[in-house]
């Protein structure tokens, strides 16, 4: 993941840290393409909250982390058993 001050001020607009996103990204996930070539990935952290993160592929291996927050009621539904 990649971190400037500005998405890591940015999440924790959302109470989002760092080391949830990371603990997230870290393990297999689904995501989903979406538009401007971005990802959205919905997943529980460890403590069990649902989070949204959206990532900008910089490289093969390499995000930028564009946003996380809370899962919202819409994109809840998007998930199986949720």
């Amino acid at each position: 993941m990649v971190w400037d001050e500005f998405n890591s001020s940015h999440i924790q607009k959302h109470s989002v840290t760092t080391e949830e996103v990371e603990s997230i990204c870290s393990k297999k996930v689904t995501a989903w393409s979406t538009y401007s070539n971005r990802y959205l990935i919905i997943e529980r952290t460890i403590k069990g909250r649902l989070l949204t993160i959206v990532l900008v592929q910089k490289s093969k291996n390499t995000f930028y982390v564009v946003t996380a927050r809370d899962t919202s009621r819409k994109e809840r539904g998007w998930i199986k058993n949720d």
